[in-house]
């Protein structure tokens, strides 16, 4: 190919890159792996016991509004007590409880009661707040959720205790809509999970171990977007090829103005 028709190649390609986004451009995706093999999966409507001693199906919880689900344990020594903290500091910071969702803490020791239901809630606060539900389950019902859902937990050998994750899912109509794992700290995706509870769609989103430049930043707390730093560093090679084309065909132009005019 010639330098003319490289020129012509690299005019076209510019705009391309300009706008691409050096972060994929994917509603919904999470962060890790886990997370996106669950998105979109169906959620088995298992029986729940309720702190209160009502027995409800899970789907009647997220009848008319979406339902976060997470997991605990009431003698959990570990991270159980700081992640259901965390989550209601949260959702009262990041707004929509109640109007766009309600919160969904099950236990998955089969050792817990109701009355354990009730002193978690209590724990917390949260025993007269209608949009918080504790629940218990069958150990079957159990199985079913928590395998749907990927959350692993295994006893301690000679203990009380349980090795597990720290799981927060949005689920709507039956089907997963996003899960966040890994613990307190993910606030900003929580908020981005609520504007697409709201039914916006959030375009670009911040994985773990993000670079420091982006080529597209996006505000959670407004839903703007806003050209960053890295779109500079995107279309610098192509401007730098660009003006090199340019400048060889510069020299041939001349001398060819020259020629005419001799």
């Amino acid at each position: 190919m010639s330098l003319r028709g490289h020129a012509a190649a690299l005019l076209v390609a510019l705009p391309v890159l300009a706008a691409t986004p050096a972060v994929a451009q994917s509603p919904l995706l999470p962060s890790t792996r886990a997370e996106a093999r669950i998105e979109g999966r169906a959620v088995p409507d298992i029986a729940l016991r309720l702190a209160g001693g009502r027995e409800r199906m899970l789907s009647e919880l997220g009848r008319d509004r979406a339902l976060l689900v997470t997991f605990f344990y009431r003698r959990c020594a570990g991270v159980c007590t700081p992640f259901l903290q965390w989550i209601d500091q949260a959702t009262t910071e990041v707004g929509g409880i109640g109007s766009d969702y309600r919160v969904l803490a099950l236990s998955f020791d089969d050792a817990d009661t109701v009355a354990d239901l009730q002193a978690q809630a209590r724990t917390f606060g949260l025993s007269e707040n209608p949009d918080w539900h504790f629940a218990v389950t069958g150990r079957d019902s159990l199985a079913r959720i928590a395998g749907a859902l990927e959350f692993w937990y295994r006893r301690q050998p000679d203990s009380e205790q349980f090795d597990h994750g720290s799981l927060l899912v949005a689920i709507r109509d039956g089907r997963v809509i996003r899960a966040l794992s890994g613990g307190p700290g993910q606030t900003q995706r929580l908020r981005e999970l609520v504007w697409e509870l709201r039914g916006r769609v959030v375009p670009y989103y911040e994985t773990d171990n993000a670079p420091a430049l982006r080529c597209i930043d996006f505000d959670p707390r407004t839903g703007a977007l806003r050209l960053d730093w890295g779109m500079l560093l995107l279309v610098t090679p192509a401007l730098v090829a660009l003006a090199a084309a340019l400048a060889a065909f510069r020299p041939q132009r001349l001398r060819r103005s020259a020629a005419l005019r001799s």
